[in-house]
């Protein structure tokens, strides 16, 4: 019987250099282009995201708003962020789950939200907003052209914070105290 050659392994090919340096830039390349688009094409505003129903956020923060009119504490109503958007219900993105003063932000990824995107949805008319008497559980509309507002928030010094503008006051977290202020003119 003849005998089988026994066939040799050709040795493996070695990666060169050129091929090495491919999926690296391929990522930073891919990268690039994410934060181009996202520089280009921004997520809509705020004051437009409706969820497609309550908790349906991965990203959840529960910040407290303290609101103190002419001295008074008052509490945000329990429909904020709830207002009817194309005739539909929307529930928007920052957003109360009842009377009180922590408001519940919702989203299927992590955001950064403050105090001034939380005005674009409170004051939506950018005229009034609405609070309860904390006392008398009374709903009152404040026309905000008859108020002088101070935004404050708390800080790590263990006091709050004066600040200019709401965009003032640092990003929503579990952990933040923020304070709107109204006295009247």
């Amino acid at each position: 019987m003849p005998k089988r050659k026994v066939k040799e392994e050709k040795p493996g090919k070695k990666i060169g250099k050129k091929q090495l340096l491919i999926p690296p830039i391929a990522a930073g390349a891919a990268t690039l282009a994410g934060l181009l688009i996202m520089q280009l094409f921004p997520h809509p505003p705020i004051s437009g995201i409706c969820l497609n129903g309550h908790d349906s956020g991965t990203f959840n923060v529960y910040p407290r708003i303290q609101i103190i009119v002419d001295g008074h504490s008052k509490l945000l109503p329990d429909n904020v962020g709830k207002q009817p958007k194309d005739g539909r219900e929307c529930i928007h993105l920052i957003h109360t789950d009842g009377i009180g003063n922590v408001l519940h932000i919702e989203y299927v990824r992590p955001i950064r939200l403050t105090v001034e995107d939380f005005m674009k949805i409170y004051a939506y008319d950018n005229k009034t907003i609405t609070v309860i008497d904390n006392s008398t559980g009374i709903r009152q509309t404040l026309q905000l052209k008859n108020y002088d507002i101070d935004y404050s928030y708390f800080s790590e010094k263990g006091e709050f914070t004066k600040v200019q503008k709401p965009s003032g006051i640092p990003p929503f977290t579990n952990n933040l105290v923020a304070r709107i202020e109204l006295v009247s003119k």
